[in-house]
């Protein structure tokens, strides 16, 4: 089963991306890019739209819904950047996202979302995704599904939650299932994988691979403990070691220390003196140095 991933909005940047496939990742997927930001030439949005030569298999992920506006951006960003593939957002709960009647809006607009993926199927021959979820109020994702299969995508990605749901509960597993069996493409199934044990519901069924969203923060090994492969301690040291050095030499050190600060109370996670630390290192007074320092201390490390 392949593991995919998901993206993640200010997590699932080019460097994390790379440290997913140190962890085992098969397949990574970027932030969520916005289709009008990137027309509208948004510098920021266009480096976030880019992948390296080094990643082997990244797709991009982008949200938007005028059909030609996601084709126009995703015809721009094949000029300067080559994923091996492209997604369609259709499953975003997010209220800012939803107001513009992208990301999960778009599945109580059927016709539009096949609009859009026949569009982007238009100017692209690379492999073309669609995540949807459940739902937006009630469970229409059979409908949405079949649409983006006749209308030109190569692979559904389901996350099988209501909108109205938002993260909450557990994701129904048995809406992966089932759609396994009704579509020709690929099915692949988001929501609530940290362990193993959790990919045993899909044995022997058509489900093709799993992504993995929030299991992913504070581990990115965690594709490697899912394929029960043996992750040491050692290993995980010098991956987390890694991280924080990247951030450590980065020029914005303003947007280093945030995620620095992000990523060191995922990695504290289930330690002793866990709640604490993430106290000290949260505190607004405390300067880069002083977080470096905390993250030495707590981890009994050397950046």
């Amino acid at each position: 089963m392949e593991l995919i991933l998901a993206p993640l909005a200010e997590i699932t940047s080019t460097e994390f991306r790379k440290l997913c496939y140190e962890g085992g990742a098969d397949r990574c997927y970027s932030e969520m890019i916005s289709a009008k930001a990137l027309t509208l030439k948004n510098k920021k949005t266009f480096k976030t739209a880019s992948v390296d030569t080094s990643e082997p298999k990244t797709f991009i992920q982008f949200f938007g819904s005028d059909p030609e506006i996601i084709k126009d951006a995703v015809s721009k960003v094949l000029e300067n950047t080559t994923p091996y593939g492209i997604d369609i957002n259709a499953g975003c709960p997010v209220k800012k996202v939803v107001k513009q009647g992208a990301g999960s809006a778009l599945m109580d607009d059927p016709a539009k979302l096949g609009a859009i993926v026949k569009a982007v199927r238009s100017v692209t021959q690379l492999p073309l995704s669609v995540k949807i979820r459940k739902g937006f109020k009630t469970p229409n994702y059979l409908k949405c599904a079949l649409v983006s299969q006749e209308n030109g995508a190569d692979e559904l990605i389901i996350h099988p939650r209501l909108r109205t749901e938002m993260f909450s509960g557990l994701s129904d597993y048995k809406v992966s299932l089932d759609l396994a069996k009704v579509l020709d493409i690929p099915v692949i199934h988001s929501g609530d994988i940290r362990c193993a044990e959790d990919l045993e519901k899909f044995e022997g069924s058509g489900v093709k691979g799993a992504m993995i969203g929030r299991g992913v923060l504070g581990a990115p090994w965690i594709f490697d403990i899912l394929k029960k492969r043996t992750v040491e301690k050692e290993r995980k040291r010098d991956m987390m070691i890694k991280h924080f050095l990247f951030y450590v030499f980065h020029k914005d050190k303003k947007w280093a220390h945030t995620m620095m600060r992000r990523h060191a109370s995922w990695y504290s996670s289930g330690k002793n003196g866990s709640a604490e630390f993430r106290n000290a290192v949260f505190r607004p007074e405390k300067t880069v140095e002083d977080t470096v320092k905390d993250i030495k201390n707590f981890f009994k490390i050397k950046l």
